[in-house]
């Protein structure tokens, strides 16, 4: 169900029918080389959602621009919002959403520059008693890939993300503007990441071009491949999130023990 295709009226029964769970699909604008869209990671995520919704109901929310994307900022066409806006305006939409009774809510994010972002925003939520619980739902890249696809290095306007696109939207994907030669990892950051050393420039030290391997030998049978297992990875959650309520609980118990915190038995009675 999608939100913003619901009436009102339609709204209020689409709560009780999806059990109070609510999806943000979370993405960016940002160039994914010379031929795909800037908005290549939010239609992912968002079709992605909208097709678990369809098999497991929950309320999509709109396709969601307002990610975090710096390492785009060089290049044509990306919008980087400020990080304190990224913040307070997803953490708006939630409370909205918790107001209409949707008290689960899964980010679902479609972009990797969000790997940071995302569970800090879910991690530090015990700031505030809040009526409702929020889940970070990761997709892991599905097993067998290597089987799918004829390129090693994937990631970003790959083989795997441009195969995806022409399964969704075809139309948006202009084939004949793929780059001439692939790109390989730069690895210019690889001294720092032998110690264990992360910068701002990390992605850039990469990939300074936004896209990664060989996209030609994308296929929309690819993209169906990678889109049914993603789709599959969250109608799972979905049914795990409903079923779930240890989490509601145990957040009910921490905040409370947060405001008087006292010395856990286990420390002196074993």
């Amino acid at each position: 169900m999608q939100w913003e295709n619901l009436t009102s009226l339609d709204f209020e029964k689409a709560i009780t029918a999806c059990e109070g769970v609510g999806i943000v699909p979370i993405g960016v604008l940002e160039p994914h080389g010379p031929h795909l869209p800037l908005g290549t990671d939010m239609f992912e995520c968002h079709a992605v959602a909208c097709r678990a919704a369809e098999e497991e109901p929950a309320i999509v929310f709109p396709a969601y621009p307002y990610g975090i994307n710096h390492e785009s900022a060089h290049l044509p066409g990306s919008v980087v919002f400020r990080r304190e806006l990224v913040f307070a305006l997803l953490q708006n939409v939630c409370d909205e959403m918790a107001r209409h009774g949707l008290t689960k809510i899964i980010l679902f994010s479609g972009h990797g520059g969000n790997r940071f972002f995302v569970p800090l925003f879910v991690q530090t939520l015990v700031e505030q008693d809040r009526p409702y619980t929020v889940y970070d739902v990761q997709t892991p890249y599905m097993e067998g890939a290597e089987d799918l696809l004829e390129t090693e290095e994937t990631g970003h306007a790959c083989e795997a993300e441009t195969s995806t696109g022409l399964y969704l939207h075809p139309d948006l994907v202009k084939m004949g503007q793929v780059p001439p030669a692939p790109f390989t990892n730069l690895r210019r950051n690889r001294p720092l990441q032998e110690v264990a050393t992360y910068s701002p420039i990390d992605w850039y030290a990469m990939y300074p071009a936004m896209y990664v391997g060989e996209p030609g030998k994308a296929t929309a049978e690819k993209g169906r491949v990678l889109v049914a297992h993603r789709v599959a990875g969250l109608v799972a959650a979905i049914r795990r999130v409903k079923a779930d309520t240890v989490t509601p609980a145990l957040q009910r118990e921490f905040l409370q023990r947060a405001n008087h915190p006292t010395a856990p038995d286990v420390w002196t009675k074993g």
